[in-house]
């Protein structure tokens, strides 16, 4: 394999499309939500995607079978309203991969007549925190506009959105079409479904549908419990420092 392959697997007819992007990422952020989505809107899927851009091993899966790394873009109907959900195992590696695969699947996007881009993921603190995270909106002034009334909160400014969640927004808008990337703010390190969840409550809101958010809450207040853990944690492992440091003073 030379080049990033895109294989189709049938044709539908769509009505002004949305491409959601949720790939691994900062705390899993944007690939939790859009698995959630996938799971409560019985998606089908439309397309696979390999490329040799990807990391080079291949998945083991639970029955000990192999297969190669790959993305999947899968479709659904819901309230009247096409989506485009791009998922998968993985992000190429090198930043060349990233414009190939991110330029291929808009390629597609494009011909199935996409034109608003929502990208997923985390922002990173590098702190644990009990405070509820924020969902961050960075995009298009109209679609940053619309991501307000539903809690999401603009930063006006900081560093760039690595990987595919930039990439679509910047690579589409040459294309002409509007984007938006939301990011759950989150430690970095944690696999966090608390802030996923957020997001997801965001994605749904700025899109008008509803979806049953029970599974992803449970796993939210998991990852709460365990942030609350690491916290106290945290603290002690201060305080004992500070002991340390005392002690060392006397005598």
């Amino acid at each position: 394999m030379k080049t990033t392959a895109v294989v189709q697997l049938y044709q539908a007819e769509m009505k002004d499309p949305i491409l959601i992007e949720g790939l691994p990422g900062m705390g899993h952020v944007g690939k939790l939500a859009a698995e959630h989505l996938l799971e409560k809107l019985n998606a089908k899927k439309f397309a696979e995607i390999y490329s040799p851009h990807f990391p080079h091993h291949v998945t083991v899966e639970s029955d000990g079978t192999i297969r190669p790394l790959k993305n999947e873009i899968y479709h659904s109907q819901v309230d009247g309203k096409d989506l485009l959900i791009w998922v998968g195992d993985v992000q190429p590696a090198q930043p060349v991969g990233h414009y190939e695969v991110v330029q291929r699947v808009l390629d597609l996007a494009w011909e199935a007549g996409v034109k608003k881009v929502i990208t997923l993921g985390g922002f990173a603190t590098g702190k644990y925190s009990s405070a509820e995270p924020r969902v961050i909106g960075l995009g298009d002034d109209e679609m940053v506009e619309q991501a307000r009334e539903f809690g999401v909160s603009v930063e006006a400014a900081g560093g760039p959105i690595i990987g595919a969640a930039g990439l679509l927004l910047g690579l589409g808008k040459l294309r002409g079409m509007q984007g938006i990337c939301l990011l759950g703010e989150t430690h970095g390190m944690l696999v966090d479904h608390r802030a996923a969840k957020l997001v997801l409550q965001s994605l749904t809101g700025i899109l008008g549908i509803k979806i049953d958010m029970l599974n992803i809450e449970e796993r939210a207040k998991a990852t709460e419990q365990l942030i609350e853990k690491l916290q106290k944690e945290m603290e002690l492992r201060e305080i004992n420092a500070e002991r340390r440091e005392d002690l060392s003073y006397i005598g």
